[in-house]
């Protein structure tokens, strides 16, 4: 068999073929685990991108970021702080407690209290974490929300999604000026809908629940990863390439050994007939003697 012949029954064979299709399933799963860390890491990068211009910006009016109380916050006004002058609502309906937030490995609540604003906004303002009771479904007392004229500065950040669950009085799951609207008393105030204020310092100071940690901005191992599975990607058609020619030369060397034992030899070979290389003695014949010429006489006589 000539090796053209070897090469096309390897690579047309079925196990050639279902090999081909499981390589190319298996690289194709890691080019797109790969492209999705790519996209985590994305995705990452443009948040710290965006902390890394506002967080440590001078503060700005609210109507510099947010035109009116119905716009919502553009991502990249996210984490931009503003100054508000107002007073806090400190009627107890207005104070309000965000259930299952966690300060350095402990479960809490933030205060929420709604902040009007001198030209009649209000915004819903976190002022810190408490930490919770032994339920772990009551906050501990916190400082009171302190009362009369103040200047404020916050970080804007945008609403959270609705959670429909039911909640104790005074708490809820997420901070969404929309569904909250509902549970504060009546106000002359426009609410802000698209945003809320993570409060970084009163004028006149006063005491607060314990400050939210300042925002991540490490991109993690996303980009590490993604390198990592397109690398695998790469591996499964080299594998595979691999085995292909240890398969053919193992049927090279195969038909090599077959032929030879069949004592065919290859061209411009001598053949070997034989593994004895010593020489043969030639048969000398004996001369016959007179007697058994003799001998042959009698029974060629005796015979007739």
């Amino acid at each position: 068999m000539t090796r053209r012949s070897t090469l096309r029954r390897v690579l047309v064979s079925r196990e050639t073929l279902f090999a081909v299709l499981a390589v190319l399933l298996a690289s194709a799963l890691c080019i797109g685990l790969g492209f999705w860390q790519f996209g985590r890491f994305e995705h990452k990068r443009d948040v710290a991108d965006v902390i890394h211009a506002n967080f440590d910006a001078e503060p700005v009016p609210l109507q510099d970021v947010l035109p009116s109380p119905e716009s919502a916050l553009a991502p990249e006004d996210d984490w931009t702080p503003v100054t508000l002058r107002g007073s806090y609502c400190t009627d107890a309906q207005c104070l309000l407690y965000v259930r299952n937030r966690q300060l350095d490995g402990q479960v809490g609540f933030w205060q929420l209290v709604p902040y009007r604003t001198e030209d009649g906004t209000t915004l819903l303002v976190v002022r810190g974490w408490v930490t919770s009771q032994g339920d772990v479904s009551e906050p501990v007392s916190a400082p009171p929300v302190p009362e009369g004229e103040q200047e404020i500065t916050v970080r804007l950040r945008p609403a959270e999604p609705t959670l429909d669950r039911e909640i104790p009085p005074g708490q809820v799951h997420s901070v969404n000026p929309p569904q909250i609207d509902g549970l504060l008393p009546e106000h002359d105030g426009t609410l802000v809908r698209g945003a809320y204020g993570d409060l970084e310092a009163e004028d006149p100071s006063d005491p607060r629940p314990a400050a939210l940690p300042d925002p991540e901005t490490g991109l993690g191992p996303h980009l590490s990863y993604a390198f990592q599975w397109w690398i695998f990607a790469l591996f499964f058609p080299a594998a595979l390439i691999y085995r292909t020619r240890r398969t053919i030369q193992d049927l090279d060397e195969a038909e090599g050994e077959g032929a030879s034992a069949d004592g065919t030899a290859d061209e411009g070979a001598p053949a070997r007939t034989t593994t004895d290389h010593r020489p043969r003695r030639a048969a000398h014949s004996r001369p016959r003697g007179q007697d058994e010429e003799e001998e042959d006489a009698l029974i060629d006589h005796r015979d007739g």
